[in-house]
């Protein structure tokens, strides 16, 4: 089966280059579309090849077809109408800063990633270590 040719989706641009698909994707689904893009990968990957392959498609439900089309030709016409961001909350506090990790940890991580490669896990939004 063709990518251009995929039950319930329906074709509204042609890419070929991995960022212009990307800020389409992400203009669609901040505009609240959901997004299919077959082949970005191959896209990313083999960038010179791009045209040799017709490019990728991006591609939205069939019901809102229409609508993204014209979404997308307004982005390219029109000025669009930027809304104000919501203010961020700047009075909640963190419970605890966090701390450095000690000179002694670093060094140890260090020479881990260096005898294996592999670097340990990172603690961050993810994770509950300090």
């Amino acid at each position: 089966m063709p990518l251009t040719k995929v039950p319930g989706l329906t074709r509204i641009a042609q890419v070929y280059a991995p960022a212009e698909a990307m800020l389409l994707v992400t203009a669609l689904e901040g505009a609240g579309f959901r997004v299919f893009v077959p082949g970005f990968h191959t896209l990313s990957n083999v960038q010179y090849l791009s045209v040799a392959l017709g490019g990728v498609p991006v591609m939205v439900e069939t019901a809102r077809a229409d609508e993204a089309a014209k979404f997308l030709d307004a982005l390219d016409t029109e000025t669009v109408e930027l809304l104000d961001p919501l203010p961020f909350d700047t009075t909640q506090q963190d419970d605890m800063p966090s701390r450095p990790k000690p000179l002694l940890r670093r060094i140890l991580e260090s020479l881990f990633y260096l005898f294996t490669g592999t670097a340990p896990a990172l603690g961050g939004r993810f994770s509950n270590r300090d």
